[in-house]
């Protein structure tokens, strides 16, 4: 399976990179930082990545925080939105104690760090051992109170989202305007024949989805949640929250559940919990096209083929199951 990327094409490429990419941030940088705000006796330390900020864990009168930078600070005053709003004893959001400039480009944001390994970074007895507290997380998350304003999809910094219906949410992967789907289609860097039936397919599936209003995370289930081997200690990172259909986070898990052993895990649960719920397997399968669908945009925008290739296949396993 072959992509190719023109230099025709290079405009969209660079008007979405910049939407998305990690600022770099040296490590004289960063320290320099930090002894100007707290002193010599800060200790720190680079800890992974997110998938937008550059991320450490430092320590200071013996406390223990989190340092995120990244070039806007939209997502951080999301989490505190969200984290003043939701965060509970079964749903421990960290508490964000700051958010401003680090510099005249990028924004910073410090949290209190939650103690913890992400569920991608743990045991498989541990996974095992954490289903039932995951499913309270995902079910904490789906019972929360929302503001009452009868919009649908993802909501900025004040709990504020655009559409009109889940429907009109759900099919704005396919139709919005920044969306260049024919484009890539033309320029054959995406194979039409491929993914035009999954597209359509997904498209009439979104008929059949309910208009559920309620929470949801987003980005569910591996290295957003943290835990101490015993239960859930963190859920993090909520920039993708939206309001819609709770089995959306759920098709998140079955979507990667062949990729990340804690979503097969989870799948696996989850599918026995919830199979009986209303048009299940339907919902299911429309979320999880809808979730291959916008992860390979992003990734033919990045360049990066080899993921490219297994979100193609992967996707393309998810809509051959809908014929099933």
């Amino acid at each position: 399976m072959k992509f190719f990327f023109k230099n025709s094409f290079i405009d969209i490429i660079i008007l979405v990179i910049k939407k998305i990419m990690k600022p770099k941030i040296s490590k004289h940088e960063l320290s320099e930082f930090l002894i100007k705000k707290y002193g010599n006796e800060v200790d720190w330390e680079k800890i992974s990545e997110g998938m937008e900020s550059s991320v450490l864990a430092f320590t200071w009168k013996g406390e223990e925080y989190i340092l995120r930078v990244n070039i806007e600070d939209s997502g951080f005053k999301k989490d505190l939105w969200c984290q003043q709003r939701f965060s509970s004893e079964v749903l421990p959001i960290p508490e964000i104690l700051e958010i401003s400039d680090f510099s005249q480009n990028l924004a910073y944001c410090i949290s209190r760090r939650l103690p913890g390994v992400t569920l991608e970074n743990s045991s498989t007895n541990v996974i095992k051992k954490l289903i039932f507290p995951v499913s309270e997380a995902w079910n904490e998350i789906a019972q929360s109170q929302i503001p009452d304003q009868n919009r649908f999809g993802l909501f900025d910094d004040k709990g504020h989202a655009n559409y009109s219906s889940w429907k009109e949410f759900l099919r704005s992967s396919i139709y919005r305007p920044d969306r260049k789907w024919g484009e890539l289609f033309t320029k054959k860097i995406l194979d039409a024949e491929i993914l035009k039936p999954i597209m359509q397919n997904y498209l009439e599936l979104t008929d059949k989805c309910p208009e559920e209003r309620k929470l949801v995370h987003g980005d569910f289930g591996s290295n957003n949640m943290l835990t101490d081997g015993k239960k859930i200690t963190g859920v993090l990172d909520w920039d993708c929250a939206l309001y819609g259909d709770p089995l959306f986070d759920v098709a998140g898990i079955f979507f990667w559940s062949t990729w990340l052993e804690c979503m097969q895990i989870q799948a696996v649960f989850f599918r026995k919990e919830l199979c009986n719920e209303p048009n299940f397997k339907t919902r299911i399968k429309c979320y999880q096209l809808r979730c291959g669908l916008e992860e390979i945009y992003e990734n033919v925008i990045e360049g990066n083929q080899e993921m490219l290739i297994w979100l193609i296949q992967r996707t393309q396993e998810v809509y051959n199951e809908t014929k099933k």
